[in-house]
């Protein structure tokens, strides 16, 4: 890969590749000619315009999605570099060749530059090298002695490019007041330029270890609850082969221990507080024998498939104080959630405005601890008896039957 000079150094190579076709003594030979590197309307200049030469412009920078695929991905799941940041550039020259028409200077040179160029397709590291040797010590070009164009793993192809002659005239017109010169497009596939940014380094494998195992796979065919799934509600998992040596049940972040009696084809695990509320997904899990100590810790060996499961979230009480109402929450709210308290009016208030109030709040920093409870400004709650209801994550909680209605929890406002 290269540096950030690479796109300076290709440019500064292909006037190289021209400048040493302009040395030799050959048929038609234009004298004093020169190969600059200006801006097509600098050809206009009083020092130029009685001169013959060749002028490389970097005209367009595209960038090349073949390897700007192959460096997908680059960050891992909190930013951090995996490997230095790679964009891959294809860089379009306008080659024009300017003298004196009646001596047809522009055209015998432009005969020697795509000479050369079908000559030396390729910008080996050889050229390359001896460019950058040739301009580092000039003072404009000084700063290609710290270009590392010549050790890029992919070396710069250059390929004639055609262009109609309306985009051809679209190109000249956005130099004011310059007439048209003889000239000709090339393409420069690919200059690699690499970030000098430090990727996290994995820690090295210790040692390697291999578990072969004779029995299969487990699978989970359903995942049940007798009520909505939360804190202190049993799960059970019913499937094929779910026993292993050791067997872990994972719901979302979070792993449980399956409860005595399990068997091959039946598991019930406890979801207990750590679980936060949402759709997560459920596995079991067969883990390796951990060795002395606990050391090396327990591997995975066997997963089953996934499926969906909902953790409501429970309002297990409420507490009006002067200025807030707290509402105490089972599980409790992790960082980046973010919850939603609805009160709407029970029946025996129905008749009042208004009919609910939504409180919307904002997500949990990262790094918070888990947070037991939520708070609601009381001023903004008009008085009367409300239904509490809380979702989390988009899912919602359940409120509990009273006779035939929903009437719990509630609160009363003002308190009796």
């Amino acid at each position: 890969m290269s540096n950030h000079l690479a796109i300076a150094a290709a440019t500064s190579t292909l006037r190289y590749v021209l400048d040493r076709a302009l040395q030799p003594v050959r048929l038609g030979p234009v004298g004093y000619a020169q190969v600059t590197t200006l801006r097509p309307d600098h050809l206009n200049t009083p020092d130029l315009v009685q001169s013959a030469g060749i002028n490389v412009f970097l005209y367009l920078v595209t960038p090349n999605p073949a390897w700007n695929l192959a460096a997908l991905p680059t960050r891992d799941h909190d930013a951090a570099f995996l490997k230095r940041p790679l964009c891959a550039l294809d860089l379009h020259y306008l080659i024009t060749c300017y003298g004196k028409d009646a001596a047809l200077e522009g055209q015998r040179l432009l005969g020697r530059a795509v000479t050369a160029l079908s000559v030396t397709p390729v910008l080996s590291p050889e050229v390359v090298a001896a460019a950058l040797r040739e301009y580092a010590h000039v003072e404009d070009t000084a700063f290609l002695a710290e270009s590392d164009l010549a050790d890029q793993i992919e070396p710069v192809r250059l390929s004639p490019a055609t262009l109609s002659l309306d985009d051809l005239s679209k190109l000249w017109s956005v130099f004011p007041q310059t007439p048209y010169q003889l000239s000709v497009t090339y393409t420069a596939t690919v200059a690699l330029l690499e970030s000098p940014a430090v990727p996290r380094a994995a820690l090295p494998v210790r040692e390697r270890a291999f578990t072969i195992s004779t029995t299969a796979a487990p699978r989970l065919v359903s995942a049940e609850s007798s009520a909505a799934a939360g804190a202190g509600t049993c799960l059970d998992l019913r499937g094929e082969h779910l026993l292993g040596r050791t067997t872990e049940v994972r719901l979302g972040p979070v792993g449980l221990e399956p409860l005595p009696g399990a068997t091959p084809s039946l598991l019930t695990a406890a979801v207990d507080a750590k679980v936060p509320a949402g759709l997560h997904a459920v596995q079991v899990l067969h883990l390796s024998s951990p060795g002395p100590h606990g050391l090396p810790p327990a591997r995975v060996v066997a997963a089953s498939n996934a499926l969906p499961v909902t953790v409501r979230p429970t309002v297990t009480r409420v507490t009006v104080g002067d200025s807030v109402i707290v509402l105490d929450l089972s599980p409790p709210l992790f960082a980046g959630q973010r919850a939603t308290v609805s009160l709407s009016r029970t029946v025996t208030d129905s008749g009042a405005e208004p009919v609910k109030v939504d409180f919307v709040l904002p997500a949990l920093a990262a790094e918070t601890l888990p947070q037991p409870s939520v708070r609601v400004p009381r001023q903004d709650v008009p008085d009367g008896e409300w239904l509490v209801r809380l979702q989390v994550d988009g899912v919602d909680s359940l409120p509990d039957l009273v006779g035939d209605t929903y009437g719990s929890p509630t609160v009363t406002l003002p308190p009796p």
